[in-house]
């Protein structure tokens, strides 16, 4: 869940979860807007192949990340990630 959270924090997000079984992790990341205002966005994040999958009004977003959190083009993946 490393990446997750370290994704989180270079968007400056918080996470709230919301579940969790063996394969996933699911919830929101709660961000604040210029008042103070609670924005949020349900995500689900497959631990297995750390893909981060963000659900928007105009269908979800899949994002690739790497160990450290960081979006990666789907191919270039580091070693020891299970896809």
């Amino acid at each position: 869940m490393k990446p997750l959270v370290y994704y989180c924090r270079w968007q400056g997000a918080k996470l709230r979860l919301r579940g969790r079984d063996e394969a996933a992790v699911w919830g929101q990341l709660v961000f604040s807007d210029e008042d103070g205002e609670e924005i949020t966005q349900d995500f689900r994040f497959n631990l297995q192949n750390w893909q981060l999958t963000l659900e928007s009004l105009g269908g979800n977003i899949i994002l690739q990340l790497d160990e450290m959190g960081v979006e990666v083009e789907e191919g270039s993946r580091g070693a020891g990630v299970q896809g």
